[in-house]
């Protein structure tokens, strides 16, 4: 991928959305501290954060620990991940967590292929992503220049409903 950045290289190796496997390999500043880094086999480096991962430091993952995470995002020479072994995760983590009917209305109510009308309402470009908002729902896209503008109103497309972290994946229509 002689052409492609950094950042758009990982997007293309590590989608946003899918299952990789990974071995921890360092804990920076100890267990409770900051997070864990991952080594999913190619560059960059996965990193889970300390919110999603036990809040007592004592059951944290060991070194050398092999698991199953979802690709979260991207930033510049990182991937975030969330464990889905339950073991290494938190349960006082609930940013993703709905009730299961909850998620099930959701799913139901944006299906994969259904589009939406959503207005832009954050833009980060040091990860080039930005948030759009429809009723009272979220996806966060990844873009390549030019970067979206705050307020704009565009149709996206569902693509995928990511049931562990219950998250809509979306593409501009």
């Amino acid at each position: 991928m002689p052409d492609l950045d950094e950042l758009a290289a990982a997007r293309l190796r590590f989608p946003t959305g899918e299952r990789v496997r990974g071995r921890i390999v360092a804990k920076p500043w100890g267990d409770g501290i900051t997070g864990l880094f991952v080594d999913l086999g190619a560059r960059p480096t996965g990193f889970v954060d300390v919110l999603n991962l036990p809040e007592e430091p004592r059951p944290w993952p060991e070194i050398g620990q092999e698991g199953l995470f979802e690709v979260l995002q991207h930033r510049p020479g990182q991937v975030r991940l969330y464990p889905l072994d339950a073991s290494m995760r938190t349960r006082r983590n609930t940013r993703f967590r709905l009730s299961g009917p909850d998620w099930a209305a959701v799913s139901a109510r944006y299906p994969v292929g259904s589009t939406v009308t959503a207005t832009v309402t954050h833009v980060f470009p040091s990860n080039r992503e930005y948030v759009v908002e429809f009723d009272s729902h979220h996806a966060v896209l990844e873009y390549e220049d030019p970067a979206p503008t705050v307020g704009t109103v565009g149709r996206y497309h569902v693509v995928r409903l990511l049931e562990w972290t219950q998250r809509i994946q979306a593409v501009k229509a």
